[in-house]
């Protein structure tokens, strides 16, 4: 009889185990749950329950796409103990990803607690950086991450809000996108973080500690208070420094209803067919390009087949590969391309051809700028990358009001060559 009864009560203290590994897999995070991080019940948007933002993978996000009052993203707790936050700023999967998207700029973080029997809230701001970090594709929780520090540590915190108040627009995507949200205890508001035993933040993740400052604001929320709708920031971009490019035409007093406007390029076509001076010259192969003569520079691909022609317009040594390159000219698409290729897949004599300038004279950019494939705004302008304020730049060459610029894209560790106006470079030399 002891025997028989016995069954049931380990049967009963099997399931009982099993449920217990069930409960604590489930307060794990894609099994990467790291001691001193708090459990997120649920993460939900004004859509409903969203689950990429705690996924720790850089392929997916979250982008804000209500344009409506209140929380974009309200975190769900059990009483957790809450000193910081980790959020992954932006589509960190790539540079070109995270360039496309909207990223946050100021982020207002409310909190709601228990302090004694009363139900408290208390909002923070921040001001993210914008700084897409190679190591966000890294494996660590806090790779990539910035911290959102708190003033204390807060205890039975049961609902953190996030608001999006304003954002940096990316070059095509809006929405103010979000890869990963991490909530950890934390000890107390210091400038250093505690390391973890199994993650210590490196040198490159943004330590943003909130302070008196116009960016940060402290409620101690009473009866009293009326919480004022909140202003939403909208960003402009300057003139001067356009980040979206303007499609909108412009109405003329008198429009001509027989005019038939002109394709872009066609202005700046020359005799030859070409916007710019040139040997006209047949492909020997397929033209593979470089945006400088050299297998170090990026590559914007493979163009045209033998026999087509392309406008050669001059030739550098290529001191790695030996050999001369050849830059050409030749309408893509829509757009006109200024590359460099092999002088082998050319059909023509490089003694034709004049050399170009090797020793380059260095300036330093005095603003942001987009930079082109060749010297005008004819030609096919960059995506994703930027010329930046403070940083050097080659010139090999001047033709009208643009520059032929060499400079490093440190953001993909490559070198590029590209064209940008005069205007964007100091008179004077180079210095540190």
């Amino acid at each position: 009889m002891r025997k028989t009864r016995l069954v049931p009560v380990l049967l009963l203290a099997a399931l009982l185990l099993c449920l217990c590994s069930s409960a604590s897999a489930a307060s794990m995070v894609q099994d990467n749950t790291i001691d001193g991080q708090v459990y997120i019940a649920s993460v939900a948007d004004q859509s409903g329950v969203i689950t990429t933002l705690t996924d720790a993978n850089t392929a997916t996000t979250w982008s804000k796409t209500s344009t409506g009052y209140g929380a974009d993203l309200t975190l769900t707790l059990y009483g957790g103990t809450v000193g910081e936050l980790w959020i992954r700023s932006g589509h960190c999967y790539s540079q070109n990803y995270y360039n496309n998207y909207d990223r946050p700029d100021v982020i207002a973080l409310t909190l709601t607690y228990t302090s004694g029997r009363v139900s408290t809230t208390s909002t923070y701001r921040y001001r993210l950086s914008d700084t897409f970090k190679p190591n966000t594709t890294a494996d660590g929780w806090n790779s990539g991450y910035q911290r959102l520090l708190l003033p204390q540590t807060f205890y039975g915190v049961t609902k953190i809000e996030l608001t999006i108040e304003s954002s940096i627009p990316g070059y095509r995507n809006t929405g103010a996108t979000l890869t990963d949200i991490i909530v950890a205890q934390g000890s107390h508001a210091t400038a250093t973080p505690r390391a973890y035993a199994t993650a210590t933040p490196k040198p490159y993740v943004a330590y943003i500690t909130p302070t008196p400052t116009p960016y940060v604001q402290y409620i101690t929320p009473t009866p009293e208070i009326v919480v004022p709708t909140r202003e939403v920031i909208i960003l402009t971009p300057t003139p001067t420094v356009p980040l979206v490019e303007l499609l909108t035409p412009v109405p003329t007093a008198t429009p001509v209803p027989t005019a038939t406007p002109a394709p872009t390029a066609v202005p700046s076509v020359g005799p030859n067919g070409y916007p710019s001076e040139g040997i006209v010259a047949k492909l020997l192969k397929r033209a593979a390009t470089r945006t400088g003569p050299s297998n170090d520079f990026d590559e914007p691909g493979s163009f045209f087949s033998a026999g087509d022609e392309v406008n050669v317009i001059s030739k550098a040594w290529g001191d790695d590969s030996g050999i001369w390159w050849y830059q050409i000219e030749f309408l893509y698409g829509d757009d006109w391309y200024r590359v460099y290729t092999p002088g082998n897949r050319v059909d023509l004599d490089p003694d034709l051809l004049p050399t170009e300038n090797d020793e380059p004279d260095s300036r330093r950019v005095l603003y942001d700028h987009r930079v082109y494939y060749g010297p005008g705004e004819d030609y096919k302008m960059y995506k994703v990358s930027m010329l930046y304020e403070g940083s050097k730049a080659d010139i090999y060459a001047i033709e009208g009001e643009w520059a032929q610029i060499g400079y490093h894209d440190y953001a993909v560790d490559i070198d590029r060559r590209a064209w940008v106006p005069l205007e964007v470079l100091s008179e004077e030399p180079w210095s540190w």
